[in-house]
């Protein structure tokens, strides 16, 4: 049964709540008080908790509830709610964890003041005259009521509840000075209340759509009172839409109908008055004469242009040309656009190659731009250069794989290649140039010579712009010597399917006299490390290198460390990993747990050789304070007697220990017969 815990109290929570329960699953809905659980109801997918919970707190309820995602649906203001979330979830098993940003609206913000804290708000207040519409709520009222000249000018609406109403008692508010109304509040109703009181200042929060906001402002605007709004503590960088956070959990949960009830559409971002400056990052195609309508507007109204100097080059524009393209040059300059703006605003446009969607800068710049705070980005599409030289090969591009090694360091990219051309139709690859070039027709060469494929390479040099294309062999591809930047399409005309398993036999191994775990054995205790795409793996005591090896095998982006101390092992790991062409397998001279220093984090450990250490090294792991999926082979009684030693000491409840004893047949004459192999014990958990 798939559960989600909601951390609530807000539209939002309400209606991911709601949308759940039409899909027909269980939710948890927690709220801090009765009054915010009010518009919700309880139902046979839908449980609410009320009552505040500290980190603890959450994590018995994580224990009692089993959820399948948490999601964080709580006021963009709750930090401390927030704080302990994040604490409860450091303390808890992993589990898929979604953070609900909160919707937002243009707004004229021509009447508003803004501040980054409730202190900084109070103490302008100081220096105003006026009666002031305090719309917060009701936690803030004593840092509003510290100063009575201030106190005296307050008229608070808040919730109906009694914790908001002796709070409002407790900072000497008298009654009439007291709103207590449940919302949400329409423009009109907002209106009323500002006329009925008189109002000169309306304080608020930028709390979004769901908040409210725009109703505020709006009334305000038709009032002619003056806003302040404190600004809204900045969202994370993971915070997903209303809509982003429904289709993740549908599709962790394997949910393929729309959601509904039907969703009201989340705007990504706004663009409000304080800010001086928009900013357009404008996808460049190859050229100027492939970029869309859209860019080529924005490069006509532009003020500002930033860009590589050979996009600059030949660009007909009024504007200012920068030649920048990177956030450390971008940003200083920019700060002086807005030093200098003393109404209105600017715009600028930043160029990129190809698509700002695909293996380009300015998904990190727009993080840098939006973090000033008076800068509004827009992101307008280009044509790649994966489109282009697809076009010019007669290939469509919709099945292919797709990589860059421009910009991406090798020890990423050249493993990702290594396995995606033996096992894909077309591997599209962008490269910085020539060198790149010559160095995967060396890799395709390699392949080649080791009965891995036979390969034909399309190169697309300069599209659009002095080009050269056309068919390559892999031994022409290493010599290829034009300048200019390329896009390759790799075609395998040997195709083997990716076994997405352990395959390889105990033959298939370089051996000589080093100990090496058996081939069932070594498929088994894979299998129970549970690895993912992305892993970061320790295998310690690597021996010959055979699961190291094969876990590499499975997929490009895992990380594997071999540990050994044996001169002789440590060259044998080599030899193997050379035999695979494998380009993600570091191999560690030492003993654990010394030779672990340095070393990346894990997320998985297989331990095959201990050396009487087992303690130190699970020692040493568990100070990382990380989730660690941890596999342990066994052949002796001394080894067995310390996994159940550090079993108990560190109470792991959720080990699985089992003994697997496997018999192989082998020829004798005209017969075969079963012959046994020691058995293993192979101990499983997470710490």
């Amino acid at each position: 049964m798939k559960k989600v815990i909601i951390f609530g109290g807000t539209t939002e929570g309400r209606k991911l709540a709601e949308t759940l329960e039409a899909a027909e699953i269980n939710c948890v809905y927690c709220v801090a008080t009765e009054y915010g659980k009010e518009p919700v109801k309880e139902s046979s997918y839908i449980k609410i908790h009320s009552g505040r919970l500290d980190a603890e707190g959450m994590v018995s309820l994580y224990e009692s509830e089993k959820p399948d995602a948490i999601v964080d649906a709580t006021h963009p203001f709750a930090e401390i709610v927030k704080k302990e979330i994040e604490t409860s979830l450091f303390k808890y098993q992993a589990v898929r964890f979604l953070r609900l940003a909160r919707d937002e609206e243009q707004i004229d913000y021509s009447n508003c003041t803004f501040f980054d804290s409730v202190q900084e708000c109070a103490k302008a207040l100081k220096e105003t005259a006026g009666n002031i519409f305090l719309t917060t709520g009701s936690k803030e009222l004593p840092v509003f009521c510290e100063d009575e000249s201030v106190r005296e000018r307050i008229i608070a609406r808040i919730i109906p509840n009694d914790e908001s109403l002796e709070i409002c008692k407790q900072q000497g508010l008298k009654g009439n000075q007291i709103v207590a109304m449940q919302g949400p509040f329409s423009k009109g109703m907002n209106i009323a209340c500002l006329k009925e009181f008189n109002a000169d200042i309306c304080v608020l929060k930028e709390s979004g759509k769901s908040g409210g906001e725009a109703n505020r402002i709006e009334a305000a605007n038709a009032c002619g009172t003056k806003c302040f709004v404190i600004r809204r503590p900045q969202e994370n960088a993971s915070a997903m839409t209303f809509k982003q956070v429904v289709e993740a959990i549908f599709k962790e949960f394997g949910i393929e109908k729309s959601p509904e009830p039907v969703l009201e559409k989340i705007t990504a971002d706004s663009i409000t008055a304080d800010k001086k400056i928009v900013v357009s990052l404008a996808g460049f195609g190859m050229g100027f004469g492939t970029v869309t309508a859209e860019v080529k507007q924005a490069v006509a109204e532009a003020d500002y242009l930033f860009g590589a100097p050979r996009m600059l080059l030949g660009l007909e524009s009024d504007a200012k040309k920068y030649p920048y393209y990177l956030a450390k040059d971008i940003l200083p300059c920019m700060e002086e656009i807005a030093d200098s703006i003393q109404f209105g605003k600017k715009k600028a446009v930043v160029l990129f190659s190809g698509d700002t969607g695909f293996y380009s800068g300015a998904t990190k710049l727009a993080e840098a731009l939006k973090q000033t705070g008076y800068i509004d980005v827009k992101i307008l599409p280009g044509i790649s250069s994966i489109n282009a030289v697809a076009a010019k090969a007669n290939l469509t591009w919709q099945d292919g794989h797709f990589l860059s090694a421009h910009g991406i360091s090798e020890d990423k990219w050249r493993p990702a290649l290594i396995d995606a051309v033996q096992h894909r139709d077309n591997t599209f690859v962008i490269t910085s140039g020539s060198k790149d070039v010559r160095d995967i027709g060396d890799i395709l060469l390699a392949l080649e010579q080791a009965g891995k494929g036979k390969y034909r390479v399309f190169i697309g040099t300069n599209l659009y712009s002095d080009e050269k294309t056309g068919w390559y062999s892999s031994e022409k591809c290493s010599t290829y010597n034009h300048d200019g930047l390329s896009t390759i399409i790799i075609q395998n005309q040997k195709l083997t399917p990716k076994v997405l398993a352990p395959e390889l036999s105990d033959n298939d191994y370089i051996r000589d006299k080093v100990p090496m775990s058996k081939e069932e054995i070594r498929q088994l205790s894979i299998c129970k490390l549970h690895l993912h795409k992305d892993a970061v793996v320790y295998d310690i005591g690597s021996g010959s290198g055979s699961v190291a090896v094969e876990m590499a095998r499975m997929a490009p982006g895992i990380k594997v460390y071999a540990i050994e101390l044996k001169d002789e092992a440590c060259q044998l790991i080599r030899k193997n990993v050379d035999k695979f062409m494998l380009e993600n397998v570091n191999v560690i001279s030492g003993t654990a747990p010394d030779a672990l220093e340095n070393l990346p984090v894990p997320t998985h450990v297989f331990i095959g050789g201990s050396g009487g250490r087992l303690e130190d090294i699970i020692e040493k792991l568990k100070g990382y304070n990380s989730p660690i999926r941890i596999v342990i082979n066994a052949v002796t009684i001394e080894t067995i007697s310390e996994i159940n030693s550090v079993l108990k000491k560190y109470e792991i409840e959720n080990a699985d220990v089992i003994q697997v004893t496997v018999s192989k047949a082998k020829k004798a004459g005209d017969y075969s017969i079963m012959q046994g192999q020691n058995p293993v014990y192979i101990a499983s958990f997470e710490l």
